[in-house]
């Protein structure tokens, strides 16, 4: 069975995102401001598992961030910070897909992980759910070697509804992904109208 998670979200963190260049511009999946040089995006995976270790829900999305740099922390400069994340669940079969998102982003502290290459940025933030908007939730960003992310939600404040973990993992897209989309996203745009009236 951890295999199988495994390669769910290897497939979803390699390839998921192989889908979304063609239809950004039909369905905007990805907005054209995510392109823009001051932000960082990228997709989002994870899973949440049962109390028997099976998989309870698969959860799939995209961040987006501003977040400040070294020389912003040293000189306690953090205006501008954003991070944002849209975050689909989906049960095992196929059923139940609904999205909730990560807004409002604010920043109460920042530290380093000593021995690693890791920036935590802890706050707060908006969670969307069922009953409504949830607010001031205790959120932590983590970046280690500008690479990776691993987002933390308190599990208490939203209700477990994230896993007992809550922990929703996500990549840093490359420049390479970054052209990708550019190049995918001009490719497309002469056929989109066309696609769209047959």
């Amino acid at each position: 069975m951890r295999n199988y998670v495994a390669v769910i979200i290897a497939l979803v963190l390699t390839g998921g995102f192989a889908f979304v260049a063609p239809i950004s511009n039909v369905a905007m999946a990805v907005p054209f401001d995510f392109l823009d040089k001051t932000y960082v995006f990228g997709p989002v995976a994870g899973i949440t598992e049962d109390e028997n270790e099976l998989t309870e829900w698969v959860l799939a999305g995209i961040w987006r961030a501003s977040l400040p740099n070294s020389t912003d922390i040293s000189n306690n400069n953090t205006n501008g910070t954003t991070f944002n994340a849209a975050i689909e669940m989906i049960r095992p079969d196929g059923t139940a897909r609904h999205t909730h998102t990560l807004t409002d982003f604010t920043i109460l502290d920042i530290s380093s992980e000593s021995g690693s290459n890791s920036t935590v940025f802890n706050g707060t933030s908006t969670i969307s759910l069922a009953d409504g908007p949830a607010l001031d939730i205790p959120t932590s960003v983590k970046l280690s070697n500008n690479d990776l992310i691993t987002i933390w939600i308190d599990p208490q404040s939203v209700n477990n509804h994230f896993g007992d973990s809550s922990n929703i993992f996500g990549i840093v897209a490359s420049p390479e992904f970054d052209k990708s989309i550019q190049e995918s996203a001009s490719m497309t745009n002469g056929t989109q109208n066309s696609a769209l009236s047959h």
